[in-house]
């Protein structure tokens, strides 16, 4: 009897471990939207607390926005997708899948500046230019304040 518990118990093991395995990286990927999403909410309320924003102005800013942020998401993702698998590649990366993944990395900033290019004069036509310019001021701060807020803690 003591033999068949061992030899079950050492038979689930590697059963065990795939699904370990499994929760853990659903918690990993769990823990990233939940940090994005709190990014987002602060960076959202910095943006309020800087630009003075009346409610039906705010409303249509921050969908617009929103769907920005997103498209510009979704083109970084792609590509430090394909980036990253190269990277944890354990076969040998031919040369012409570095070349097409390092082209579209150098594409990604043009591809950027073309989306936000197109979403600000949309934004423009909501904002004053006075709000704008306050836009693009706290738009590069953001970054600096929360360097200072996490040094802070």
């Amino acid at each position: 009897m003591k033999y068949f518990l061992l030899i079950s118990f050492f038979a689930l093991i590697p059963f065990m471990r795939v699904n370990a395995q499994g929760c853990h990286n659903a918690n990993k990927q769990d823990k990233r939207s939940e940090l994005i999403a709190k990014y987002m909410e602060e960076k959202k309320e910095y943006l309020k607390q800087c630009i003075p924003l009346n409610d039906s102005e705010a409303e249509k800013f921050f969908a617009l926005y929103d769907e920005l942020e997103r498209k510009k998401f979704e083109i970084m993702a792609s590509v430090h997708k394909e980036a990253r698998k190269i990277r944890k590649s354990v076969e040998e990366v031919s040369d012409e899948t570095y070349s097409a993944v390092a082209d579209k990395m150098a594409e990604l900033p043009a591809k950027i500046a073309a989306i936000e290019s197109e979403y600000f004069a949309k934004i423009k036509q909501i904002l004053s230019p006075k709000q704008m310019f306050m836009f693009f001021n706290c738009e590069n701060s953001f970054g600096k304040s929360m360097l200072k807020k996490g040094e802070n803690k």
